[in-house]
């Protein structure tokens, strides 16, 4: 009993004395480095860590470390939390400082859709493209905006921004994949059907929903 114990105490001890070091560390460290250590923990999937990385370092101030970026960070952190109304304020503090950030434009727009502010999902698209349509990533975005005119049941839309999407991306089996579903409502079923083949043919992974959902516009 005596030796458990002391094995015991010594545990506390150690923890105790690594819960210290943990905090002076963070106390001495800078706004930056500590902001720099929360993109790391984020980028590892480390979400709630991230956060109090993100949060020491506001409070620290940031010399470098750009305070968009931090706020754009802390805005995903919270989505993949799946905090969506806290995602969407710091998106926002993210694009009152910088307007033209491509990436927080479009993660607000996709926060609006996942709790079904459509309207305002595709105006956070729409705007994303207009101040960088050159962007790497505008080929997805073109898809996200083609499946929100789907839901909102805007086929000629959504035609429109598919068919941009396949001139970028022509080997995108989710392009083809909501083309069949555009072109169908749009009352073009022969490109519907080769939309569909398109989107088998590079290996759609959900080509069962797709063709129940194609289905049911037959109805």
């Amino acid at each position: 009993m005596k030796y458990k114990k002391k094995f015991s105490a010594a545990v506390l001890a150690v923890a105790a004395a690594v819960s210290v070091m943990l905090t002076f560390s963070s106390c001495t460290m800078s706004g930056d480095k500590l902001a720099a250590e929360g993109k790391k923990l984020y980028n590892d999937g480390s979400y709630e860590e991230a956060l109090e990385q993100f949060s020491a370092a506001k409070e620290k101030g940031l010399k470098n470390f750009k305070e968009a970026e931090l706020y754009y960070l802390m805005g995903n952190c919270f989505y993949r939390l799946e905090n969506y109304g806290t995602c969407i304020e710091y998106q926002k503090k993210c694009l009152e400082i910088a307007p033209e950030h491509f990436n927080s434009r479009v993660s607000l727009g996709v926060a609006y859709r996942k709790i079904g502010e459509r309207d305002k999902a595709l105006e956070c698209y729409q705007t994303a493209l207009e101040y960088d349509p050159q962007n790497t990533d505008s080929a997805t975005l073109y898809i996200s905006l083609g499946s929100v005119y789907i839901e909102t049941n805007k086929p000629m839309s959504a035609v429109e921004y598919l068919e941009k999407a396949q001139e970028l991306f022509p080997e995108s089996a989710d392009v083809y994949a909501y083309l069949a579903i555009a072109y169908k409502m749009a009352l073009e079923p022969e490109k519907s059907a080769d939309a569909l083949a398109k989107a088998q043919a590079l290996g759609y992974s959900k080509i069962d929903e797709i063709n129940d959902r194609l289905a049911k516009l037959d109805k």
